[in-house]
């Protein structure tokens, strides 16, 4: 499944904003520099990540909870305390971080791609469905291609192939050459023991993407089950001479040879 990503900062690097003041009785315009907290909570949030990254739970809590005193009406602030309870496993709480960040934005198509990654990887596959679908709804949105092959990922995880299949080809359309979304449609077709299909499939990967120990091993399998021997073989000369080592030219080795 798909990561979040969050830029991180080393460093709080509170900002300010400048507001100007004009003294009574005198032509003198004189600059103060108040605070911003909307800036100041965001660079929390981003140490608070980077605290996170190097598994720092108690910094990373500290400044995360020092970012919602400063701007509790943040999107992102409850994006980051979200992300923060779900690796340590408080699951009830981050998914009522995960929702306040939505009552903020609603249309925020990054909460939402995230929030449904993050419901699948807890088995609720109807509503991570529900809230991807939503994502790449939104306006503003970009990252269609990518939460489509998550939206193909999860649904496969459900065990519904051809839908899985549908999204996957949802996430080719935006970007033709994504490896895994090919690679699944190679292995969808041979556990539908469409080899025909699978066959297509993975000459399309080829096509569009590097051989892969995987993909190489992939064809001698499809090949043995359509009987092309000769095909099969070709396939396992190239595994053995492009990846001798790998745990795919092992098996190769120990089942065809």
């Amino acid at each position: 499944m798909k990561r979040l990503i969050v830029a991180i900062s080393a460093a709080i690097l509170v900002s300010g904003c400048v507001t100007q003041t004009l003294y009574s009785g005198t032509d003198q315009v004189v600059q103060e520099k108040q605070p911003n907290l909307q800036a100041a909570a965001a660079d929390r949030v981003r140490l608070g990540l980077a605290y996170l990254q190097q598994n720092d739970m108690e910094k990373a809590k500290f400044n995360l909870d020092k970012a919602l005193e400063l701007d509790p009406r943040s999107a992102e602030v409850y994006l980051g305390r979200a992300y923060y309870f779900q690796s340590v496993s408080e699951h009830e709480l981050a998914k009522d971080a995960y929702r306040r960040a939505l009552r903020i934005e609603p249309n925020n198509g990054d909460v939402l791609n995230n929030f449904g990654v993050y419901l699948c990887k807890q088995g609720d596959y109807a509503e991570s469905e529900q809230m991807m679908l939503r994502a790449v709804a939104a306006p503003r949105y970009t990252s269609m291609a990518s939460t489509y092959e998550n939206l193909g990922l999860c649904t496969l995880e459900a065990g519904e192939h051809q839908r899985a299949a549908g999204y996957f080809e949802q996430a080719l359309n935006y970007s033709p050459r994504r490896s895994l979304s090919l690679i699944e449609l190679v292995n969808i077709a041979v556990v539908e023991q469409d080899y025909p299909g699978a066959q297509k499939a993975l000459e399309r990967y080829h096509d569009l993407a590097s051989q892969t120990p995987q993909s190489l091993l992939l064809g001698v399998q499809i090949e043995q089950q359509l009987r092309d021997v000769e095909a099969a073989k070709r396939y396992g000369i190239l595994l053995l001479a492009k990846f001798p080592r790998s745990q795919q030219a092992k098996q190769y080795r120990a089942e065809y040879n």
